[in-house]
């Protein structure tokens, strides 16, 4: 299987999944080896041509709907899409509900959403193969406080 990890930082993901799947790993910077360094709205991946998608903390700023359009343009029909962010990203901007209403214009169904951990939501979605929305939705994530320890 092929994993495209958004956002992947050090590409800790793709050293974990290493013997079971191909995992390509992008980011802004290049801060690890195996590390593309490009704008996440723009992947040298081809159409369709991958299982899995993985935001995991990498829905930042404005542009957090290009990257998703993104990630359904690579993603074959019926891929999953597995979004984990902070929970108090969601507070004030419409709550999970509105993000996942959101991301159902951009061609996917929400499969799975857990909620179970005290700072995390984890989400899963599969490429539905429609179309995303021209008009992208209107939610936006709340910036991320960070309290001092």
């Amino acid at each position: 299987k092929v994993v495209a990890d958004f956002g992947c930082g050090d590409a800790r993901l793709a050293a974990e999944l290493a013997a079971r799947h191909d995992v390509r790993s992008f980011d802004l910077v290049a801060t690890a080896p195996g590390v593309v360094a490009c704008d996440m709205a723009r992947t040298p991946l081809a159409t369709a041509s991958v299982d899995a998608a993985v935001f995991c903390l990498a829905l930042m700023g404005p542009s957090l709907w290009a990257f998703l359009a993104e990630a359904a343009r690579v993603l074959k029909p019926g891929g999953l899409l597995k979004i984990v962010e902070v929970k108090s990203r969601f507070e004030g901007a419409g709550g999970v509900g509105a993000f996942v209403a959101g991301v159902r214009t951009m061609g996917f169904e929400a499969v799975a959403e857990d909620a179970a951990n005290s700072m995390f939501v984890a989400l899963d979605f599969r490429r539905t193969g429609s179309a995303p929305a021209k008009k992208r939705p209107s939610f936006a994530f709340r910036a991320c406080v960070y309290k001092k320890r």
